[in-house]
């Protein structure tokens, strides 16, 4: 695993608010979480195909060829918490929050996953994450939508935190049978795909079991 990959993902308000969510509505003790907790991967991804398992139940084909696999980590698999990311476009040096200087991509696509005791545990820590997004973000848009058989709700946001080095995004909740997952893809100001269908692609290529 590349470290300064990692701190470069917890640099972000985003990846941050939302890791820390997940954390507290497992485990009731404190939020605080370090990059050191993240340092050990999962090799469950065959990059050749392009596949990817995240805990028991989500198998991602990825399709897109502008999205490479970054990061997969289980480490706090033995508390039902998945995480995994993909980069698109060209990488920039960007001087993180600890003033390290680490690669900044032009987009990157998070995935946070959470296996829970039951579909209703689950349902409930999902709207929890949506709930915090909503709250850290200028929400533009939210609507529901149906990809490869499962329901998601999708918001468009812009950030509103000035040391975010990205501009704007869209992200994707879900609930399938214990399982919660939240997808986030933001990307720089001039970065010009449309993420709404970048995502809804990716989706499409996601399967429960």
């Amino acid at each position: 695993m590349k470290y300064k990959h990692i701190k470069t993902h917890l640099a972000t308000r985003k990846i941050a608010v939302m890791i820390c969510t997940i954390i507290c509505t497992v485990a009731l003790s404190g939020c605080a979480l370090t990059p050191d907790l993240f340092n050990t991967a999962n090799h469950t991804a065959d990059e050749e195909s392009g596949q990817v398992t995240i805990g028991s139940h989500l198998t991602i084909q990825n399709m897109d060829e502008r999205l490479t696999l970054s990061e997969q980590m289980d480490a706090l698999s033995a508390d039902g918490l998945y995480y995994a990311s993909w980069v698109a476009g060209n990488s920039t040096p960007y001087e993180n929050s600890d003033g390290e200087s680490v690669s900044l991509y032009d987009a990157q696509l998070y995935l946070l996953a959470g296996e829970f005791k039951s579909t209703e545990a689950a349902q409930e820590n999902m709207n929890n994450w949506l709930a915090a997004g909503k709250s850290n973000y200028e929400v533009i848009s939210e609507e529901e939508i149906d990809c490869n058989g499962q329901i998601y709700s999708l918001i468009t946001y812009q950030f509103t935190n000035a040391a975010n080095p990205y501009d704007h995004g869209i992200s994707a909740f879900g609930v399938y049978e214990d399982m919660a997952v939240c997808m986030e893809l933001t990307c720089v100001e001039s970065y010009d795909e449309d993420l709404q269908q970048m995502l809804t692609e990716f989706l499409e290529n996601c399967s429960y079991h």
